[in-house]
């Protein structure tokens, strides 16, 4: 072990023997916490995450530990780790300073890395008579091993193991079998034995049921109806749900309803009985029947979605209806100027079931990247070719391009990427979207809003996303992000554009906290207005509507006797900000991003579904 190591392990059992009340005065709100680790099952790396303390920073980073020796260190609250599984595991998460010293307020967890067993196979069921019998069942949860095969239990003794999921094997007339199947992984672990199955053997099967109904519930979901069937002996025990063949679910009445299906979907439906001594009938005849078509938007708004949080995509789908198009935030730019990232199919085939357009964003904020994207010839080339074989390989609608960080001097060459961009997706019946920074009147030198020609992008792309906020940031002093009189100059310059009507207002939705008067030496924190805003009466905020800038500002004093600003937007201000988009004629309005944002926001009338902007 190295020296450095050995003092890292020395404080830290230091810092977590000191006494509780000693340690709590010390690092109040400077503390990581709610470590947690989660991985899939039969994976043996996993992630280890954890919140970040209170008064984090800006761009926190931390060391992190397992079981006293240090793993890396990362700016995220989340790290990939291997563990042993049948462990207890000892991790360690501890804050860094600026100039790289480990801070004595980490946190520990010890979390047992349990094995998980292979499932208990499901479905048992035994086909035949006294000339041979086939058992048959279905494979349960997978486990952390890999899975060896079944062991076949016949009267409560192993008869074999098998690989497959059926087994064959003699009978005796008018003899009582009982049988019950396991699994077992490579390493000898096995399952809970299945529920048994008792069969006499010359008993005949049920009869398959009849007058099977299907009928269309929803855009995921068929209701199944059948007739009762009649068993030679015993009783029936239940009814078997095929769906395109495979077993869905085994119930005990004479309907069920199927969900969780696709929707404009057709299925092929059957039902099988199965008595109390395990004998099943063929299938019924088979139905087909299809999901019904979902409710499409008729919504105008466009809005990002946050690839990184489920949050952003579930607020999607309670909203849809009144949202036209959205940007999955799926890929970036590398440093050697390549394209990363990919397709999220559950957002994209969602969406576009619904007729919500998706042009997922093609983020580059690396300057020197996009100096080389759009002036060294094999490079633009290379990222024509790419964009447009993606939108067409994946079925996206279109494309967002969001190269923010772009020098000035690259004006020229970026309406001409945009050009190429979108006569190449527009040959391909797909869309182009720009994203641009705000500005109030022509600048040719603007380090961010320079590079932007809006009035020769507008011939081009069919889009474009004018990112009205950004007046305050997180190094600068604390301010409302998007003062409602330089918007109303950002839009009245759009305005005089040829055609207003391609230009989108995007504005914020989320908070932004500066602790100490904000700047360089304290940063502020985005947080979603979800996160921040219901709990500014448990921190004892003053809460106002500064008048003249049109935000919501919060001030409050932490554990620590810091005071912070808080600035954000609510669903007024921000419907007085689309109001005077809409005045200035432009042609519709977004937002970054889904996801927690203040829900009243959704009961404005210019978002109603079907409401004209």
């Amino acid at each position: 072990m190295s020296r450095r190591t050995t003092l890292l392990v020395a404080m830290l059992a230091m810092l977590f023997t000191a006494p509780p009340a000693a340690a709590a005065a010390s690092c109040r709100g400077a503390r990581p916490s709610a470590l947690r680790f989660t991985r899939h099952v039969g994976r043996t790396v996993g992630t280890l995450r954890w919140r970040a303390p209170r008064h984090a920073g800006r761009h926190p980073r931390y060391r992190v530990l397992r079981n006293g020796r240090v793993l890396g260190q990362t700016t995220h609250r989340a790290m990939r780790i291997a563990v042993r599984l049948g462990r207890m595991q000892r991790f360690a998460v501890i804050p860094l300073t600026a100039g790289g010293r480990a801070s004595r307020c980490g946190a520990v967890a010890r979390i047992r890395m349990s094995y998980r067993v292979p499932g208990t196979p499901l479905d048992l069921v035994v086909l035949g008579s006294e000339r041979g019998l086939r058992v048959a069942w279905r494979r349960g949860a997978r486990g952390d091993g890999k899975l060896a095969g079944y062991r076949l239990l016949r009267d409560g003794a192993t008869i074999g193991q098998t690989s497959a999921t059926s087994w064959a094997l003699p009978a005796s007339a008018n003899r009582t079998y009982r049988f019950a199947v396991a699994a077992v992984d490579t390493r000898g672990h096995m399952s809970k034995p299945s529920r048994p199955v008792t069969i006499v053997t010359g008993h005949k099967p049920p009869a398959p049921p009849v007058d099977v109904q299907v009928v269309p519930v929803s855009a995921s979901a068929l209701g199944v109806t059948w007739t009762p069937t009649a068993v030679d002996a015993g009783r029936v025990a239940g009814y078997r749900v095929m769906r395109n063949g495979a077993i869905a679910r085994q119930v005990q009445g004479t309907s069920y309803v199927l969900d969780d299906l696709f929707p404009s979907t057709d299925y092929t439906i059957a039902v099988v009985a199965v008595d109390s001594l395990g004998y099943a009938s063929a299938p019924s005849r088979s139905v087909l029947a299809r999901t019904q078509d979902p409710i499409p938007t008729s919504g105008h708004a466009q809005a990002f979605v946050l690839a990184s949080t489920y949050g952003s995509f579930a607020d999607f789908m309670a909203h849809y209806r009144q949202i036209g198009v959205i940007y999955p935030t799926d890929y970036d730019c590398t440093a050697d100027a390549a394209l990363e990232g990919g397709d999220d199919p559950l957002v994209t085939r969602w969406a576009q079931a619904r007729k919500v357009e998706v042009l997922p964003r093609i983020n580059c904020q690396r300057s020197a990247v996009i100096h080389q994207i759009l002036t060294d010839a094999p490079t633009r080339a290379a990222w024509l070719d790419r964009l447009t074989r993606l939108a067409a390989d994946v079925g996206y609608d279109g494309i967002s391009i969001d190269f923010e960080a772009g020098p000035a001097s690259d004006r020229a060459a970026l309406s001409s990427f945009v050009d190429d961009l979108a006569a190449r997706l527009h040959a391909d019946g797909r869309k182009l979207s720009i994203c641009v920074s705000p500005k109030t009147h022509e600048s040719l030198t603007h380090p961010r809003a320079g590079i932007f020609d809006y009035a020769h992008l507008a011939q081009s792309a069919d889009w474009v996303f004018v990112m009205a906020w950004g007046l305050h940031w997180s190094t600068s002093a604390p301010g409302a992000q998007d003062d409602i009189t330089w918007t109303k100059q950002v839009a009245d310059y759009v305005a005089t554009m040829p055609d207003p009507a391609k230009f989108v207002y995007g504005t914020n939705l989320y908070a932004m906290d500066w602790p100490a008067g904000g700047g360089t030496s304290h940063p502020g924190t985005a947080y979603e207005h979800g996160d921040i805003v219901p709990r500014l009466p448990g921190l004892g905020a003053t809460v106002t509507l500064d008048t003249t800038s049109d935000a919501y500002h919060a001030t409050y004093t932490d554990g620590d006797g810091v005071g912070h600003d808080v600035w954000f937007p609510q669903y007024d201000t921000i419907g007085d900000r689309m109001r005077a988009a809409r005045q200035d004629g432009l042609g519709g309005v977004g937002f970054w991003r889904l996801g927690r944002e203040d829900q009243r926001l959704w009961s404005d009338a210019l978002l109603a579904p079907g409401a004209a902007w």
